[in-house]
This record gives C-alpha cells, structure tokens and sequence, in this order.
C-alpha cells in the first residue's frame, strides 16, 4: 500500500483520509493542520508539514491547504523527491501556478492536481460523446452555476479564506473544475468577454463570460442567487445531438441522467498508477491546472 500524507485538515484533507481508508492501495501514514481537530480520527498527527513530508513512509504528499500556501508547500514536497498531489487551484496566482509547474518539473517528481472530472464516469461518458462524434460538431457549449449563498453550507468551516476575494469566491472553487473539463475536451480557452458583480467583501457574486476554444465558444452564467447550495450544468449542443453534466457527476443524454458516482475512488486508483510510473495516469497535470487559473484569474481581474 501506498504511504500518503496529508497537510491540511478541513473539508477536501478530510473527505480524502476518509475515502483513503477504503482504497485498497493507499493508507494515511501522517496529517498535518495548524488547526488540527480536537479529535484524530485514527490519524497520526504531526506537529508541521516538515514532519509529514520526511517521513520515510509517506510515499506521496496531498496538499489540501488554502491556495496561497501550495507554491511553498509544493516546493517542500518536491524539494524531498516526493510526488505531488495537489488539491485545486493550483494557485490562485498565475505567476505562483507557473512557479509551481518549474517547481516540479525541476526535482523530476511525478505532480498531479485534484480535479475529479479528470477520472470521473460521468465525465469520462461526455469525452466519449464529444470525441466519437456522437453530439456532432459541436455547435455551442453552455454553463450554468448557482448558489443559495457563499460559501456553501458545509463550507462554513472554510468561510475565512473561501468567502474573500483573494483566495475564495466560486469562480476559483466550483467553475475552476468546468474549465478543466473543457480544456480537456477542447484545448486551450481565451477569454473574449467577461462581466463580474461582487459582493461587500469583494468577492463575486455573479459572473458572466464568454470564452473562447478552438472550435467552441462556451458562455458562463453564475451567480449566487439559486435556491440550493449547488446547481451545476455544463451543457454541449452539436450538430446531431446534445449531452450535459449536471449535479457534479451525473450525464444528462437522450432523456436520461445517470445515478451520481463520484470520483474520489477513481481519482485514488489513478493517484497509485502515478506514484507506481505510469505516465498515463490520468490525473490533472500541473500544466492543465495552470491554464486553469490563468482564465480564472483572468476572469476575476
């Protein structure tokens, strides 16, 4: 089994210890939180990352910290050898992303960055669709994000940095992983038009855009103003049929939605296929996930 340490113990370092605890080839071996909890969860804390990262069991290293501490976080871990699997975004800087893209590719260390729509089914069952020709050209791409409030409410926790401007906000936490996927299925993405509302504390509260692809023009509409946490669409239209993915992991096609498989196991699967050398893993590269916050922070500027 694969020795995995965590730094960073609220919501994401939680679900994934959790999820790890039922993957057959992982383990936790050390945690890591400034805050850490007032009870471990069977976990083995230890009093800083450093002590995490040289563990001679730790194998691999989860960064699920706030955005502003992964450069130097992923600088620790990859200046001691050891593989990266940070959680997204990978910055909420540009220049920070690109530094963490050198930081890696310099120690020669395998990096990957947690994007679930990079191993899900639901997912994996829309590329198919779009690469098959199954939709068609496609002739327009379409998401649709709203919120009942932000941070949502099993966010709370988090409120401190996800509720301001510069760390938090939805774009960086929720559309950041549609963009992924359309990167994914359409190359590169400019930006050509962008309109942001914000809030008292200067985070956004609505967001509209019009961004760019080769061969597809995807139009953004969010905003805070839903009756639920979380409604998520991202919708294509091709020439012979159209498909979306919606509530996170669920393929909306022909009349049907599929029932809601997560990633996480998935992602946990491709994560070992990483630490064992395979390059076609699967997971989001640092690369991927650096186009990712240069339309983001593009937008939010």
């Amino acid at each position: 089994m694969h020795g995995v340490g965590i730094i960073g113990m609220g919501i994401m370092g939680r679900r994934m210890a959790d999820a790890i605890a039922t993957h057959p080839g992982h383990r936790v071996v050390a945690a890591y939180d400034p805050q850490p909890p007032a009870e471990s969860g069977g976990l083995s804390f230890r009093d800083s990352a450093v002590a995490v990262v040289t563990d001679p069991d730790v194998e691999v290293v989860y960064i699920a910290s706030p955005p502003a501490s992964h450069l130097g976080l992923v600088e620790l871990v990859a200046g001691h050898g050891k593989p990266v699997f940070c959680e997204k975004p990978l910055s909420n800087t540009l220049t920070e992303a690109r530094a963490c893209m050198a930081v890696v590719a310099k120690a020669g260390v395998p990096a990957a960055v947690n994007f679930p729509f990079a191993t899900s089914r639901a997912a994996a069952e829309l590329t198919d669709l779009v690469r098959t020709g199954a939709l068609g050209d496609i002739a327009s791409a379409q998401l649709t994000l709203r919120f009942a409030r932000w941070p949502r409410g099993w966010q709370e926790g988090a409120a401190s940095w996800l509720a301001g401007p510069g760390e938090g906000g939805f774009t960086r936490e929720v559309m950041s992983h549609f963009l992924f996927l359309a990167g994914r299925l359409f190359g590169a993405g400019k930006i050509e038009k962008a309109e942001v509302a914000r809030g008292a504390n200067g985070a956004e509260t609505a967001l509209r855009a019009v961004i760019g692809y080769k061969t597809v023009t995807l139009t953004v509409d969010a905003a805070v103003a839903g009756d639920i946490d979380d409604h998520n669409r991202f919708e294509l239209v091709g020439a012979k049929d159209q498909a979306a993915l919606t509530d996170w992991h669920r393929l909306d096609h022909k009349g049907e939605v599929s029932s809601r498989a997560t990633a996480l196991q998935t992602q946990l699967d491709a994560l070992a296929r990483m630490i064992e050398g395979d390059k076609n893993h699967g997971l989001a590269s640092f690369a991927e996930a650096s186009a990712v916050v240069e339309i983001v922070e593009g937008l939010l500027a």
